[in-house]
């Protein structure tokens, strides 16, 4: 992961369960490095994958995301339907 992201992960805007959650989403997706996701996730383009994750799951956080036995699971349908629309847009 990006050294950066340990920058962002002690900055006080993520939130305690923004920080869990995205670091179980990168493992359990198995994000690998890179910068495309960024663009896909609409955040910006100069972050890594990591770094865009950590950021797009606080923006879903922030727009009203129970964190609950299911946060996780609705998080990486999310970013699975995010991801799979933008891809077929392209394709």
């Amino acid at each position: 992961m990006s050294t950066n992201l340990s920058r962002l992960n002690a900055c006080t805007w993520f939130s305690d369960n923004a920080k869990s959650l995205s670091f179980q989403l990168l493992r359990n997706l198995q994000i690998q490095q890179g910068i495309q996701l960024a663009s896909l996730l609409n955040v910006d383009p100069i972050l890594y994958n990591d770094e865009a994750v950590y950021v797009w799951v606080q923006r879903q956080l922030n727009d009203g995301l129970i964190v609950d036995d299911y946060a996780l699971s609705t998080l990486e349908t999310a970013f699975i339907d995010v991801v799979s629309i933008d891809h077929d847009q392209v394709a």
